[in-house]
């Protein structure tokens, strides 16, 4: 598979969860399915926003990935490989595209450093919680997925 939109839906998919009914995620926003914080007509997820199928929610991962993917490599100005698009949307729909837009990741990899800039994907695993910065298990695997991801052929 070199589709980096199903690639990338595979890891959300894992790393995310799916709950059909309107939750708070750690980072204290109202989400729905894989972690979609929007529906597909553009309303804000809220507390009262009606349970979902898991096609929907499925439908409405791909589809935010579809429009991120343009906007991700707008961004960039070196050639990505399926495996390399895929990460990179993994972390942007978990971050979000100003945590990209202003990484040194991004800085590394549009400077022909990819390698760095791979490894800067580690990075990206604590959260802040009561002022303190913590690590989250949850986000180590999600970024070594990604880090591995990143240097797939996915070809196959």
């Amino acid at each position: 598979m070199n589709d980096p939109i199903l690639l990338a839906a595979d890891l959300c998919r894992r790393s995310e969860g799916l709950r059909l009914c309107p939750y708070v995620c750690p980072a204290g926003y109202w989400t729905i399915g894989y972690g979609s914080r929007f529906l597909a007509n553009g309303a804000a997820v809220t507390a009262s926003t009606a349970p979902i199928t898991a096609e929907y929610a499925n439908a409405l991962l791909q589809g935010t990935l579809a429009k991120l993917l343009p906007q991700i490599l707008r961004l960039v100005r070196v050639p990505l490989t399926p495996g390399q698009q895929a990460a990179l949307l993994d972390f942007t729909y978990n971050l979000g595209l100003p945590a990209l837009a202003g990484s040194t990741l991004l800085k590394l990899l549009n400077t022909g450093q990819g390698n760095a800039a791979r490894n800067q994907l580690l990075l990206w695993n604590h959260m802040h919680r009561n002022g303190q910065l913590i690590t989250v298990a949850g986000l180590t695997l999600r970024r070594r997925a990604e880090w591995q991801l990143w240097a797939s052929r996915s070809d196959s």
